[in-house]
């Protein structure tokens, strides 16, 4: 079953990380620590003048989003393109490091360690909270499973349900994919360079990306 986006973290789909507003973003959950990929802009153009992949380059792709069984866990495909500047928060340091040099175009698959992805699972990281707490009291209906949006002290985070009692709440503070090895099936649908309002921001701006 394809469930709900994690490439992007908050972004459009899970893929990657999350994003807030303008600047990085900080999600609540331990993902790959690679180092920031961003840095002044260079000329990336190819002999053909093709632009590759890299810093200051925004890019534009479809992915289909794999366990290491090959159960399908997302896609892009049937909707925009996810949009990011190379380098900023909003996609897996990882997946980024895969697609640098890669031009509009190329189609590869590459697979991440959960290690490199979104951490091992924690079995501390389980709570119990009271429903009242989660739902202010509107006696929503909670499932197993269920991934709900929340707010600690670190800000917005996720949850995912593990049971749901009348009074009490148990919950995952993991995140979803965390302990999962990750392929991804990658399309780059078109590579540009970053507007000088894109760089100062820190994020890709258009269809995809993030609308101000």
């Amino acid at each position: 079953m394809v469930r709900h986006c994690w490439l992007l973290s908050i972004m459009t789909p899970w893929i990657l990380t999350s994003k807030t507003q303008c600047g990085r973003v900080k999600n609540g959950w331990p993902h790959d620590s690679g180092e920031n990929l961003m840095s002044e802009r260079t000329d990336n153009a190819t002999e053909s003048g093709a632009h590759a992949v890299g810093p200051g380059m925004v890019v534009a792709m479809h992915y289909d989003l794999y366990t290491a069984e090959a159960e399908k866990i997302e896609t892009s495909k049937g909707g925009n393109p996810i949009l990011f500047l190379f380098g900023d928060s909003s996609v897996l340091a990882a997946l980024q490091e895969a697609l640098d040099g890669k031009l509009a175009g190329d189609d590869f698959s590459v697979t991440i360690p959960h290690e490199k992805a979104y951490g091992r699972r924690y079995p501390d990281r389980m709570r119990r909270m009271p429903r009242k707490q989660i739902d202010g009291g509107k006696k929503q209906t909670f499932r197993p499973g269920q991934v709900i949006h929340l707010r600690n002290e670190q800000g917005p985070t996720h949850a995912t349900i593990v049971k749901a009692g009348k009074f009490m709440i148990e919950l995952d503070m993991n995140h979803p994919l965390a302990g999962v090895d990750l392929t991804f099936d990658v399309a780059v649908d078109t590579v540009r360079p970053a507007s000088d309002e894109e760089l100062a921001h820190g994020h890709a701006h258009g269809v995809g990306g993030h609308q101000h």
